[in-house]
């Protein structure tokens, strides 16, 4: 089996960026790029970091280098793992493949994010590096292009609309804390379960 999961919001609780981006730069600056860049994200293009950090200095004066390496650290300390994260994981490649599908503006959380607590994936694809975001269908395809699967072959566990792209691809879609998809689980700790127990049922 090939498992395809999202990351903010469902393995680390979500983190607003434009509120760590205000206690980096003046508020009104970063309003101004935001409205830019949500326009963008709204079209299902992702705008990557290193790009937000040089329109936030060409309106700042402050150094593109300095404020991308500041967004990292503060965004880095705040990652906080949802109950149960070890578990899911464990579960995961007892059962097959696993790739992680986030949008984010950098792979860096995600890849130090697993890093630092030791937990291995197959596969990570994120949108600051594929530069569509979910729910595009692209992006799904893509996933599991490079997973060689079919979409009979692959379980997509997420936690938001943005995750509901899967459904149109015809992968199964497990959501996790929200509505939608095929299943529904309140936490993580109960799609842990599920994975370790009920996937045989299905």
């Amino acid at each position: 089996m090939n498992f395809i999961t999202s990351f903010w919001g469902l393995v680390v609780e979500r983190i607003n960026f434009w509120d760590v981006w205000r206690e980096i730069v003046d508020a009104h600056v970063v309003d101004e790029v935001a409205w830019v860049v949500e326009k963008i994200q709204s079209a299902g293009y992702e705008v990557p970091l290193g790009a937000v950090a040089r329109a936030l200095s060409h309106r700042s004066d402050l150094d593109h280098r300095f404020l991308a390496a500041r967004f990292m650290d503060l965004v880095n300390r705040r990652m906080k793992p949802a109950p149960c994260v070890h578990e899911f994981f464990s579960a995961l490649a007892s059962r097959g493949r696993i790739a992680v599908l986030s949008n984010t503006p950098c792979r860096c959380f995600i890849d130090s994010f697993l890093k630092e607590r030791n937990l291995h994936v197959d596969l990570v694809l994120t949108s600051d590096m594929l530069l569509r975001r979910k729910p595009s269908k692209s992006v799904f395809k893509f996933a599991l292009s490079k997973l060689g699967a079919e979409p009979h072959s692959a379980v997509y566990i997420g936690d938001s609309v943005e995750d509901l792209g899967a459904l149109g691809l015809g992968i199964l879609t497990v959501i996790v804390g929200a509505e939608g998809g095929h299943l529904n689980f309140p936490d993580l700790c109960s799609a842990a379960r599920w994975l370790s127990t009920g996937l045989e049922r299905l």
